[in-house]
């Protein structure tokens, strides 16, 4: 869990000796909050997210260069997995997949999940090459995001994803990962490795995520998320 209102978890150096106090401050190291020590971290200086704040609202924010965060590798690629995502698209050319966030090995072993900036068009993908498992690109209907504040859900289970964006579900379909998986994979912000990612600007203003063995969260308990999320966001679900 990664909530950027809580600037206790934030550090401008990836060594977590600098804390974050202020608007416009790199973010060096994103601790988890919860005790599964899920840290993200960016060593290199200029490809660190700035946090930001407008005095009411918080968030990360990534640049479309190189901003990127990473995390040990401590996760599964495989289902189910659960994210739920508070994010706001600032690019937009482009037609590829920016990733908010990604589990992934390489470009051809990772699940992700992100937006097509030119029309900020959510996107998700699964492909887990190592164990022949083909490319699932999938797409989300309309209505799209619109560079607006959005909140988003991405719950892949066995054989189907289903993506919601502020409550109301706009992708349901099936996916080419079923039972299959790989462990001890890192989670990556921002820039991502999997096939047709690309650098894009956005804004990430919470992130939550549920891998496999964990108990994944219920539709009352997504609805409660996806409020809390929507809280910190400014929009009505």
């Amino acid at each position: 869990m990664f909530d950027p209102e809580n600037t206790a978890q934030l550090y401008q150096d990836d060594g977590g000796t600098t804390a974050v106090t202020a608007d416009n401050q790199p973010i060096g190291l994103w601790q988890d909050e919860t005790p599964n020590g899920l840290d993200l971290s960016q060593s290199t200086s200029a490809a660190r997210p700035i946090y930001r704040t407008d005095g009411t609202f918080h968030w990360a924010e990534m640049d479309g260069v190189d901003d990127s965060l990473i995390s040990t590798p401590i996760l599964r690629i495989g289902n189910p997995t659960t994210m739920v995502i508070g994010y706001q698209m600032l690019a937009t050319e482009g037609t590829g997949r920016v990733n908010f966030a990604e589990i992934s090995k390489n470009s051809i072993n990772a699940m992700s999940i992100g937006s097509r900036p030119s029309i900020d068009r959510l996107q998700y993908l699964s492909r887990l090459s190592e164990k022949s498992v083909s490319i699932s690109h999938v797409s989300a209907q309309p209505p799209y995001g619109g560079h607006q504040k959005r909140v988003v859900t991405l719950q892949a289970t066995s054989g189907q994803v289903i993506i919601r964006m502020d409550g109301n579900v706009v992708l349901n379909t099936t996916q080419n990962l079923t039972s299959e998986f790989t462990d001890a994979q890192p989670l990556r912000v921002g820039i991502g490795v999997s096939g047709a990612s690309m650098p894009g600007a956005f804004r990430l203003f919470g992130l939550q995520v549920w891998n496999d063995p964990a108990t994944q969260p219920d539709a009352a308990q997504i609805d409660q998320l996806e409020s809390w999320m929507a809280d910190k966001i400014g929009v009505t679900l």
